[in-house]
């Protein structure tokens, strides 16, 4: 019998038997005398079927006639189930008879296997392969199962051939259940006839003495001690002699070289098109469903989804293939839809292969089965971990299973040296992980065991301790050093927030783990996924309190942390704000916080809401509102002696003057803040709060550099803000950059090519991190600079005016109506420009706004002068005037003055024209007055107010 070519034969003849009843036999074979439960048999043999039990006793029934005479040998245990006798060999044995020179000369030492379809993607490390196999004794090749480790053994031994002249051997050890065998298939392999049961390796080993030739012991792991002592003996005393070995482990003798074998390469997850083809995992999965279907889909959407599909199976030569079996058949889309069930729909591979390359499960099966108690327990409970994980985190997994930490450090050796962990290095320490496949593996056999929730809380509490402790951390090391191993953690933190919120899981759990972790999706600009979990936890705290506060709720229920609260609400609306605007929710929830600070007296949350509550008001244009809070702000830094947050308090006070039109206030703030700012000693260390105020403070003085007419200098500051803010690589200071200083900056100057650049810039980060408001104003500017040079897009400028309001982000919004305006009066629609600027005007009274009110007038009076209003136009121009000159916006001043002189040549050509009707008009006592003052309000004009005096 043959298990390696799935073959009965008896007297030399092959015996017809099913595929069922050979995978029956063979399991009962590989028992080795052991009883095999029916369950079992059902299990292995029919894993996707639900089949009545004849069916199994239909194919034992088929077996046993089949072995004839031979029938006993299937043994049934009644109640248990099957088990198969194979007959002793006799004790007494003869002498080994000694092979002579001329017998050992006529030994056929060349049996390769055809290889099968050619090998993709590994030219370089066949190479490395062959190369090394030049100087070293015993080379192993090492990998993960269906990683490729025989397919790629086989190549090298192909190509070596001319150097091992002598025959190159291939020595299948998979079908060897038994490692006694072991020497057995050996002498099979080199075609010698010896007694059976006798161990003869130093024979052998004898026989092979002189001879240049390369042995191949393929599928080592299974019987590791047997195969090394193939691989030392048949070595030791011949120098001619080569073994190539694969195995999930190494042999671990001596002269051994080890050669992993890594995963294909994948593409990475934002990859073009072209790049996904060039992944040598993308190339073997097309090439094999291609061979299938050569009508394979290959439209733009097929290459993405092909290159989720292997990135997915971690490049693992065998699931590439039976995916790419599948796709062919049900089609990419379905393929990738269904890949969660990957254990279950990836079979059906080439029916050559073994039976354990048929399906991925049957793979995994194979290395499942080898392992120790303590390493399939290990292997299990590593399932519940997303993308890696340090040594102290298993332990904490493990701890009440009955394992020492010494047991849990050499079981997890072991899974590293069989290949199912893969070991990582990183400037934190040594770090592990499972590749996607083995995880799902992992988390089936959790679940099968009924083991998966005791795992899932106790992954989610060790997270807890792990970001209690963090803010320890952050103040130890470098900020970049912390938040990478925060990066690192957070699939786990992913993966035991999803379980604890899920119907199974601890919701109080996942309450705790989300007030001490979300916060920092806030410093990595994840800002959405920080909404959402905040959300879904706050959810989760309401319905927790109201059950406690139920009149038959449990007297010994803990009550939620009130900092627990705060965390949470305060990360909602921090997130909020960038992701749905300045809305109502927003201003509830830091009004909530500060509430709640300041009844419990803590001054770290008081200090964070009256911030939360400034930046809503800046970003909504409440900027009285938004001075008010920034100057509260500052008291409570003067009042609690927080020299960090007193020098911060300088800077949002800054920006606040900034919007309310008082440029020399602001400039004097914003630049005593930068000359006091260290970054180390006045970095605000909160959670959520990784802003660097020292560049962002840059950004605000570029923009009143530029109102206040040092125009060149302002672009260069807000470049260099820009260059700061990517090197410090958060994406919440460069977009902030970007919208505040460089993009408006450059349009104003009509530095088309930096503006563009910028927006490009901002629309990717903003994408990538959930920023709504600033992907909103994406579309504003584009319009802006579109505007320029195509006065037929009023729809599409409008449409995006519309959908910053939509949002409530007013910051940028005097800016924009300006352009719209003006545009509208550059296609002769004077109405609705004066609507428009209006509007804006209005609203600039209502806020306290002034930074553009100016050239807000200045527009007015344009549209005002093109329907030769002309009395009109003099009091708007000589409104944008003083209003400039009272801010000392020279910028602004400079415009005002160009369009007042183009009044006074247009005035002095109608005068000209009509030079009687103006004397008579004069005469009669009649002239146009500014606009009236609003009471209170700087001496700014009210938007419309123009009147002639009767």
């Amino acid at each position: 019998m043959s298990l390696e070519n799935r073959e009965i034969q008896r007297n030399g003849e092959a015996l017809r038997i099913g595929t069922r009843a050979f995978d029956i036999l063979e399991l009962l074979i590989r028992a080795d005398g052991e009883v095999v439960s029916k369950d079992e048999v059902m299990r292995r043999v029919w894993p996707d079927t639900v089949v009545e039990e004849n069916n199994l006793q239909v194919h034992i029934a088929a077996l046993r006639k089949v072995l004839g005479d031979a029938r006993d040998m299937i043994r049934t245990v009644p109640g248990r189930g099957y088990r198969l006798i194979v007959a002793q060999a006799p004790q007494a044995a003869p002498a080994v008879p000694r092979l002579d020179t001329a017998e050992r000369d006529e030994l056929p030492v060349s049996n390769l296997p055809h290889g099968g379809a050619p090998l993709i993607g590994r030219d370089s490390l066949i190479d490395e392969v062959s190369a090394a196999l030049d100087s070293a004794r015993v080379l192993t090749l090492v990998g993960a199962g269906g990683i490729g480790k025989t397919r790629i053994a086989l190549e090298v031994a192909g190509r070596s051939r001319a150097r091992f002249p002598d025959g190159v051997v291939f020595v299948a050890l998979a079908s060897v259940s038994d490692a006694r065998f072991a020497v057995d298939e050996l002498a099979n392999a080199l075609g010698m006839k010896l007694p059976a049961g006798r161990r003869l390796l130093r024979d052998i080993a004898a026989c092979m003495a002189g001879r240049r030739v390369l042995i191949v012991l393929d599928n080592c792991e299974h019987i590791m001690d047997a195969a090394a002592e193939i691989a030392s003996a048949m070595t030791a005393g011949n120098p001619l002699l080569g073994v190539l070995a694969t195995s999930r482990e190494a042999l671990r003798i001596k002269d051994e070289v080890l050669q992993r074998v890594p995963s294909l390469e994948v593409p990475a997850q934002d990859c073009a098109s072209e790049a996904i083809l060039q992944a040598s995992a993308v190339r073997l999965f097309l090439a094999r469903a291609r061979g299938i279907d050569p009508q394979f889909a290959s439209d733009e959407r097929s290459i993405f989804l092909t290159g989720l599909v292997c990135r997915r199976l971690d490049g693992i030569p065998l699931a590439i293939e039976l995916a790419a079996a599948r796709a062919a058949v049900l089609g990419i889309e379905v393929l990738a839809g269904h890949l969660d069930e990957r254990l279950r729909i990836l079979g059906g591979g080439f029916r050559s292969a073994l039976p354990r390359h048929q399906t991925l499960k049957a793979t995994l099966d194979w290395s499942y089965r080898l392992l120790d108690d303590t390493e399939r327990s290990l292997l299990r409970r590593l399932g519940v971990f997303l993308n890696g994980f340090a040594f102290e985190a298993v332990c904490h997994v493990m701890t009440g299973h009955g394992f020492s930490c010494t047991e849990i450090l050499d079981a997890l050796g072991g899974l590293v040296s069989k290949s199912l962990v893969v070991q990582e290095s990183n400037a934190a320490g040594a770090r592990y992980r499972l590749l996607e496949t083995t995880r799902a593996y992992a988390l089936q056999q959790l679940e099968d065991n009924g083991e998966r929730d005791a795992a899932s809380l106790a992954h989610a509490a060790y997270f807890c301790t792990f970001f209690e402790r963090a803010p320890h951390r952050r103040i130890e090391c470098p900020l970049g050093e912390w938040l990478a191993e925060f990066r690192h953690e957070l699939g786990n933190l992913r993966a035991a927030l999803d379980w604890a919120f899920s119907p199974h899981g601890d919701r109080r759990v996942g309450v705790e783990l989300a007030a001490v972790a979300v916060p920092y999706l806030f410093d990595v600009s994840l800002v959405d996924e920080c909404c959402e979990r905040s959300r879904v936890a706050l959810h989760a705290l309401e319905e927790a309190e109201a059950a406690e506060a139920a009149p038959d709720a449990e007297a010994d229920t803990a009550p939620v942390p009130l900092r627990a609260k705060l965390w949470l609400i305060a990360s909602y609306a921090a997130a909020l704000v960038y992701t749905h605007g300045p809305v109502r929710a927003v201003h509830d929830g830091w009004s909530e916080v500060l509430s709640l600070a300041e009844a419990s007296g803590d001054t770290e949350f008081e200090s964070r809401a009256l911030w939360g509550l400034w930046n809503a008001c800046q970003y909504g244009g409440e900027t009285q509102a938004a001075l008010l809070l920034a100057r509260r702000f500052g008291t409570l830094a003067q009042r609690g002696e927080n020299l960090t947050q007193r020098v911060i308090a300088r800077r949002i006070e800054g920006i606040a003057l900034h919007y309310a039109g008082e440029q020399s206030a602001a400039r004097a703030q914003l630049e005593a803040m930068l000359s006091a700012y260290v970054r180390p000693a006045h970095r605000w260390r909160t959670v959520g709060f990784r802003i660097d105020h020292g560049i962002v403070a840059n950004a605000t003085l570029a923009r009143v550099l530029w109102l206040q007419g040092e125009t060149g200098k302002a672009l260069a500051l807000a470049e260099q803000a820009l260059g700061a803010a990517q090197q410090y690589e958060h994406d919440m200071v460069t977009c902030y950059v970007l919208v505040e200083a460089v993009i408006p900056v450059a349009l104003l100057m009509n530095e088309a090519s930096i503006a563009r650049h910028g927006i490009g810039m901002l629309r990717a980060r903003a994408s990538q991190a959930g920023f709504a408001i600033w992907l909103a104003c994406c579309d504003c500017f584009d319009e802006y600079l579109l505007s320029r040079s195509e006065l037929g897009r009023l729809p599409q400028f409008r449409n995006s005016l519309d959908a910053l309001r939509a949002l409530r982000f007013k910051a940028p919004m005097m800016m924009m109506l300006a352009q719209f305006g003006s545009v509208l009066l550059a296609c002769g629609r004077r109405d609705d420009a004066a609507n428009v600027i209006d509007e804006a005007l209005r609203d600039c009274e209502q806020t306290g706004e002034r930074w553009f009110y100016a050239e807000l007038c200045r527009i007015r009076g344009e549209i005002a002068l093109a329907a030769s209003q002309m009395a009109e136009a003099e009091s708007w121009f000589a409104a944008a005037l003083g209003c400039a000159r009272r801010q000392g916006a020279g910028e602004l001043e400079r415009r005002a003055a160009a369009s007042m002189g183009e009044f006074r040549k247009a005035q002095r050509a109608a005068s000209v024209a009509h030079l009687p009707g103006s004397l008579l008009l004069h005469s009669q006592g009649h002239r146009p007055t500014l606009p009236h003052l609003l009471p209170g309000a700087g001496g700014y004009p009210v938007a419309g107010a123009v009147k002639q005096e009767g």
